[in-house]
């Protein structure tokens, strides 16, 4: 829909560079539209004083008109007369935008007389009334055009013989008819559309004293979607259908599918059907709908269907609405169908209502909590909670994880994919154990009471285990029947006992890696009545509303959060647990010094690469990496030995992005020690591309990359030497075994 919009609305703009606005009134120099109707130039403005206009009829050949009713609504009273036996304003121009007209009375031979005709490709109409006309709009046959009509009145249209409507538009591209008032037609349907596409949303559709037919008319099919609508069908009515679909022939091009998603439906006839279809429909899908009165869902059985959350009642006051004498199909706080609707997780996005139609003719955000109602409407607001760690987001923390909304593939609430197959809850993460320690607390997002705790675990795990699930936790309890769970929190770090009363913002525990857990952080989940996940966060593949007070960004953008050297070539349990960032180094035997960082926010596809300068700035090392995929949260380290660097006061490790500069650490270097090894019983004499082995007995190696890959395994009897010519020049990580000792490591630099 949102393209329609934007299509008519540059056209619109470009136009108005060299445009005229033209003021129409009793007082103005022309005094009707019609006056201004064959003046008007493509791109002009036509502004129409409020009053009335009595047999004013017109044609509008003109293309990307903007015609607005100023002060209130322009009133065109036919009074029987019509354009060219057709309409009040007949419409040949394209892209035409029509605002706050009122047309009505409009009469022809034929019987099809409208408010407007359209002729042309593409229209917009806006907070007009049609009435007492024998079609409100009638737009003929343009399989290019596509047509939006929001914030509008119909009423009383319809000569009485079943071929005209409170709205007749034939084969155009798509309709979009949202937000409308369509009541009281005359025999005639509230809405007839032949479109290819039609979807009709939080409009209220109802016969009320009328003698219509259908409310809604979809007679060749094509892709239909209603969603969010009340349509009501009234004791008075010729037909006993309420909607139609497909009666004249699925004729329309491509899949034939109707879906109706969170309507109001209620019929006060004694019999009929609330939907007639053609069997040969390919899908049918009913969600989240409320069908209260007498007769069948559907008169025919499609090829498929879905049937999902949907509440069928023949007593219509059983349902709980709050007036439906008044036209007031809310639902009260005390309706069985309170929460009844089923859960939006893994729901296709077109399907979630994000509106609610306010009478008359206005919308509201539709504020969805936990479980939605089904029907047109929610009873109540969305409750707000505060973050659960305590800090700023970026500095103490980030999002490494959301939930995931697929069964089959890896997409959060921002349609990324930054979360994982099967992963229920949001991870809240800091940089590291050296954070952990200095302690980052959590609290209670909102008031509640502490169902259960677990603590006393290792809170120092580095492997994920899923086994150990939520390590220590707690749980919380929160008023209409949701649950929060907050879990891997830190060893004795608990301050509250099952039973306690909490409050939003109060320091429950602190954030830990205990359990099914890697590295520090905080695994947070909302459930409803413990049977439904739900994803706090708004997002256009996630959840209409956020359940935040204040939602933290989605944040893909990339950040090198701690960075640092350390004097050895590490593991990634040494860069977890960091507790050193050394600058000026003393160096022994087997000399390296490491540069690592810890980023986030790296796309597939980039390029990292560290930069070594020696004191002379001459690069004496290059290390690129290309990243193999999306990586939210990633360590990243590299080496250089100093023989190849040598004693310096100032050398220098760049971190490169993408062929740009990030950060640079300067380093010294002012000895290297010679000592004897420290193990007196080693005796694997390695020299370049030689191991030797010296012991009195045999030595089982194996060789591995700096990054840990498997190279080459060796055995070798006493003075047996193995030859690594087949190895390319590089650091290589050596362990092997003794009959003394066991899992001795030596660094091999290859030339």
């Amino acid at each position: 829909m949102k393209k329609i919009i934007c299509c008519i609305s540059v056209f619109f703009i470009l136009n108005q560079l060299n445009a005229t606005i033209w003021n129409v009134g009793n007082t103005r120099t022309y005094k009707k539209p019609s006056a201004v109707s064959g003046l008007v130039q493509n791109g002009d403005t036509v502004l129409i004083d409020a009053g009335i206009y009595t047999q004013d009829v017109c044609l509008w050949k003109a293309h990307h008109l903007y015609i607005n009713g100023l002060g209130g609504k322009a009133h065109l009273k036919s009074e029987g007369k019509a354009y060219g036996q057709k309409a009040i304003w007949v419409i040949q121009g394209d892209s035409t935008i029509i605002e706050n007209i009122e047309f009505s009375e409009c009469k022809v031979p034929d019987k099809n007389g409208a408010g407007i005709r359209l002729e042309a490709t593409h229209l917009v109409v806006r907070s007009c009334y049609f009435h007492n006309n024998e079609n409100g709009i009638l737009a003929g046959d343009n399989i290019n055009s596509q047509i939006i009509i929001e914030y509008c009145e119909f009423a009383f249209n319809g000569y009485g013989d079943g071929q005209s409507h409170n709205l007749y538009i034939n084969h155009v591209k798509h309709l979009l008819f949202q937000y409308n008032y369509s009541h009281d037609s005359h025999v005639g349907h509230l809405i007839k559309s032949r479109a290819y596409a039609t979807t009709i949303q939080y409009n209220q559709l109802s016969s009320e004293a009328g003698d219509g037919s259908y409310e809604i008319d979809l007679p060749n099919g094509g892709q239909a979607i209603i969603l969010g609508n009340i349509i009501v069908q009234g004791t008075n009515s010729q037909n006993s259908g309420i909607i139609s679909y497909g009666l004249e022939g699925l004729s329309n091009p491509g899949i034939q599918q109707l879906v109706l998603s969170h309507n109001t439906l209620v019929n006060e006839k004694s019999t009929g059907n609330f939907i007639n279809i053609d069997s040969k429909t390919n899908l049918l899908v009913l969600f989240n709908n409320i069908f209260a009165g007498s007769g069948q869902i559907m008169s025919n059985t499609p090829q498929q269907s879905q049937d999902i959350g949907n509440i069928k009642t023949k007593n219509i006051s059983s349902v709980g609405f709050v007036d439906p004498s008044k036209l007031n199909y809310k639902l009260t706080s005390k309706s069985s169908s309170f929460n009844a609707g089923k859960s939006y997780f893994g729901i296709q996005k077109s399907w979630i209502p994000i509106h609610e139609y306010a009478h008359p003719t206005q919308k509201i955000i539709r504020d969805i909590e936990f479980l939605p109602e089904p029907g047109a409407f929610e009873t109540h607001t969305i409750h707000k909670f505060i973050q659960p760690v305590v800090g700023i987001y970026g500095r103490d923390y980030i999002v490494v994880n959301y939930v995931n909304w697929s069964d089959s593939i890896s997409s959060d609430a921002y349609c990324g994919d930054k979360t994982y197959l099967g992963h229920l809850g949001t991870d809240f993460v800091i940089s590291g154990f050296q954070q952990m320690d200095s302690s980052v607390y959590i609290q209670a997002v909102d008031s509640g009471i502490v169902t259960s705790i677990k603590d006393g675990l290792f809170d120092r795990e580095t492997i994920a285990d899923t086994s150990k699930r939520l390590g220590n936790y707690v749980a919380l309890r929160h008023g209409n029947k949701y649950y929060t769970y907050y879990g891997h929190l830190k060893k004795n770090s608990i301050l509250v006992k099952p039973g306690d009363v909490v409050y939003p913002g109060q320091i429950i525990g602190e954030v830990g890696s205990s359990g099914d857990a890697s590295d520090p952080h905080l695994h947070f989940e909302l459930w409803y009545d413990s049977l439904y996940v739900i994803d706090p966060f708004e997002g256009p593949c996630g959840n209409v509303n956020s359940f935040w007070a204040q939602q933290d960004p989605y944040d893909t953008s990339f950040q090198i959060w701690r960075s640092g050297l350390i004097a050895t070539l590490p593991v990634l349990d040494t860069l977890r647990f960091r507790k050193h960032d050394i600058r000026n180094y003393t160096l022994q035997k087997d000399p390296i010094v490491t540069y690592w960082n810890l980023q986030y926010g790296l796309k597939a596809g980039d390029t990292s690469s560290v930069l070594w300068y020696n004191q002379n700035k001459e690069l004496k090392f290059r290390y690129d990496y290309i990243q193999p995929k999306n990586a939210w949260f990633q360590y990243f380290w590299t080496y250089m030995t100093i023989p190849e660097l040598g004693i310096c006061n100032s050398c220098t490790a760049v971190y490169v992005k993408n062929s740009k500069i990030i950060e640079q650490k300067q380093f010294s270097i002012s000895q290297i020690n010679q000592i004897a090894d420290q193990n007196k019983d080693d005796r694997l004499i390695i020299s370049n591309q030689q191991i030797t082995n010296l012991y009195d007995h045999e030595i089982v190696g194996t060789i591995y990359s700096i990054s840990g890959n498997l190279m080459t395994t060796f055995k070798l009897n006493p003075n047996e030497t193995f030859d690594m010519n087949h190895l390319i020049s590089g650091m290589y990580i050596i362990k092997y075994y003794t009959n003394h000792h066991e899992n001795q490591i030596k660094y091999l630099l290859i030339h």
